[in-house]
């Protein structure tokens, strides 16, 4: 018999999901939306010439910083906020939607290799992950963004592996 790519049977209603998995689903496709709508959002701003004048003001308010971390805050505005920059960070966030959604999707569709998916993308951010919280330090945000990620690559590491090793022997 042919494997099939799916991992229901054809049966009318398949198994109800694991929380985890379902818990993951909502997370990456809701992560998708706000991300397309952030990306869309900063687009326009970028287009519309209000890029220009919020950039205009990050420089202004760089120039009157009395401290270290509010420099730093107003630098990384204004990079952010010239129209090329605005539109590079627009483009990564509406990547990085596509990528959520083709993770969220194909969870919800229960294809084989879409754990393996998430727990690619996902962990091969970490060690860029741990660099940021070395160089930035270590921010509350950030920490919890990166044990979601942990959590989450060997959650569905460890539930692909026991659903291939079930394959496997019901294959035998």
């Amino acid at each position: 018999m042919v494997e099939r790519d799916r991992l229901e049977d054809d049966q009318a209603h398949p198994p109800r999901r694991a929380l985890g998995v379902r818990v993951i689903i909502i997370y990456k496709l809701a992560k998708s939306g706000l991300q397309l709508v952030m990306a869309f959002a900063l687009f326009r701003l970028a287009s519309s010439g209000l890029a220009a004048r919020a950039h205009a003001f990050a420089v202004t308010l760089g120039r009157e910083s009395a401290s270290a971390w509010s420099a730093a805050l107003t630098e990384a505005l204004s990079t952010a906020t010239t129209p090329h920059g605005a539109h590079v960070v627009s483009a990564a966030l509406a990547a990085d939607a596509l990528l959520s959604f083709i993770e969220g999707w194909s969870l919800h569709h229960g294809y084989r290799w879409a754990p393996w998916l998430v727990v690619g993308a996902t962990a091969s951010l970490v060690p860029f992950e741990i660099r940021d919280l070395i160089r930035h330090g270590w921010r509350p945000t950030r920490v919890v963004i990166l044990v979601i990620n942990v959590v989450m690559a060997v959650y569905l590491s460890r539930r692909a592996r026991r659903g291939h090793r079930g394959c496997s022997a019901s294959t035998e």
